[in-house]
């Protein structure tokens, strides 16, 4: 896990004012077209953008896991090098590509993310045959680079990190709120100490390089300091964790601030040590939260209800699912009177898979034919590039 002190931007300023006209709501599609449009009308190389690599960069904009740094934010930051660059065409074309590839990969964990996009620029532009110019492959590579700590060194760099920066040196209240709560579900994989340690961090580091925008760091300090979020926990021993969990987590994250996945030790069920335990649900939830305990319910929900509004989080199968967890809430309700609990029921084609007859299946030789009943939805996050983009 990242160190709060080392976030980058580890909590980064990849900000954009996302505005669009007045009742416009495009869908994934539309973005992409819009896109392409801009960047074929700035395309002093003569790229193809009609080609299938830029198929698999829109994927990686698209991946699950962003909030902040989709489609949207792309798509703001070439509109705003249209507006604001068209009478030079080189350079135009040359923030467009920076644009498209400075966040392909972007994972708020590690600190790497801006080296593997300028990998990625590499690697599709060399499969391109290198139809860009060495000095600009150069320069488009370089200002990608210097997104890492908005570094502003060279004139592109300094021009593009306005553009990528528009919300917090430029936004008002209400833009600067819409961007921190996206981030903040980006990097939700962090408990919320060490998040708004670091978050704070950035905000001052960033007032002390960008004095102009001092006020606005301000208020989101101010902001963070005051804010409770809302946060589900679900709760449950997932040995193993399986599609019908993931599901669960799902529909939490649409009512919730954040979700953490809460594991019960239980000797009566766990097959696994703790730290086996964290490492299978980690890798299979990079982008969340997971913790431990071996505690009561109880002792769970207050420790995390410090800094946040917490609600128990229980899946159902069936009606025998509800009996018990109605039974289990009046013991929680008892010793710990505040408690709330939202039990949301399972898709009807999951309600027959339970955790206990995958353990079951194990014993047979399956031929990894129970696969279909495990989560891989993020698997994505330990792609190679020429895996993710090939």
């Amino acid at each position: 896990m990242t160190k709060p002190h080392s976030l980058k931007s580890t909590l980064p300023c990849s900000v954009s004012t996302n505005v669009q006209t007045a009742g416009e709501s495009l869908t994934p599609l539309q973005k992409e077209n819009r896109i392409r449009a801009l960047l074929n009308a700035h395309n002093a190389y003569h790229l193809d953008y009609s080609a299938g690599w830029l198929r698999k960069v829109f994927h990686a904009w698209k991946q699950p896991h962003r909030y902040f740094h989709t489609l949207d934010h792309l798509l703001d930051i070439c509109n705003g090098i249209a507006k604001k660059h068209r009478e030079d065409p080189c350079l135009a074309s040359e923030l467009m590509l920076t644009a498209l590839f400075h966040d392909v990969v972007w994972f708020p964990w590690g600190n790497d993310s801006e080296e593997r996009s300028a990998e990625a620029f590499d690697y599709l532009v060399g499969a391109m045959g290198d139809p860009i110019p060495a000095d600009a492959k150069k320069r488009i590579r370089e200002t990608i680079l210097a997104t890492k700590h908005q570094d502003s060194s060279t004139p592109m760099a300094a021009l593009f990190n306005d553009l990528d920066c528009a919300i917090i040196l430029h936004g008002a209240p209400v833009d600067l709120l819409a961007y921190e709560f996206q981030i903040f579900r980006e990097f939700q994989y962090l408990n919320i100490d060490d998040y708004n340690k670091g978050r704070s961090a950035f905000f001052n580091r960033f007032a002390r390089k960008f004095p102009a925008c001092k006020e606005n760091m301000k208020f989101l300090v101010e902001f963070l300091a005051r804010r409770r979020p809302r946060i589900g926990i679900y709760a449950g021993t997932f040995q193993p964790f399986h599609i019908g969990h993931l599901a669960i987590v799902e529909k939490t994250e649409r009512m919730f601030d954040k979700v953490i996945v809460a594991v019960g030790i239980n000797p009566q069920k766990n097959r696994h040590s703790k730290a086996a335990a964290a490492e299978e649900i980690k890798k299979i939830l990079p982008f969340h939260e997971v913790v431990f305990f071996d505690t009561l319910m109880v002792d769970l929900l207050d420790r995390e209800a410090k800094n946040s509004e917490v609600t128990l989080i229980r899946g159902l199968r069936n009606g025998y699912d509800l009996d018990y967890e109605m039974n289990q809430l009046c013991f929680i309700q008892e010793m710990r009177p505040d408690t709330h609990a939202v039990y949301i029921p399972c898709d009807k084609d999951l309600e027959h898979i339970s955790s206990s007859a995958l353990r079951s299946m194990e014993i047979f030789d399956v031929r990894n034919r129970d696969a279909i009943y495990y989560p891989h939805k993020y698997d994505y996050a330990f792609q190679t590039i020429p895996e993710m983009f090939s």
